[in-house]
């Protein structure tokens, strides 16, 4: 527990230029089934501009039957999944 476990960096358009954040999380929990990660809030390790990067809530992210993640805000219960290319 504690080691950082999700890296990701954001790049995209904003009204007054360019954005480019990068943030990490370190791992807080695993389920006993080990199908599911219990991620700690995320923390900007970089950012330009500054005001437009902020860190995220925790996370749990499970591994699906196809290969894709599904990451869900534990704050508010937002969900994204990841899918390879």
């Amino acid at each position: 527990m504690g080691d950082t476990v999700l890296s990701l960096v954001a790049d995209g358009p904003t009204g007054n230029g360019p954005y480019r954040c990068v943030f990490e999380a370190r791992l807080s929990g695993v389920t006993g089934s080990g199908d599911r990660l219990e991620i700690g809030p995320s923390s900007v390790t970089a950012g330009r501009p500054r005001s437009a990067c902020a860190p995220g809530a925790a996370t749990e992210i499970t591994l699906l039957p196809d290969g894709s993640l599904k990451r869900v805000n534990t704050r508010n219960g937002e969900q994204l999944t990841y899918t390879r290319d």
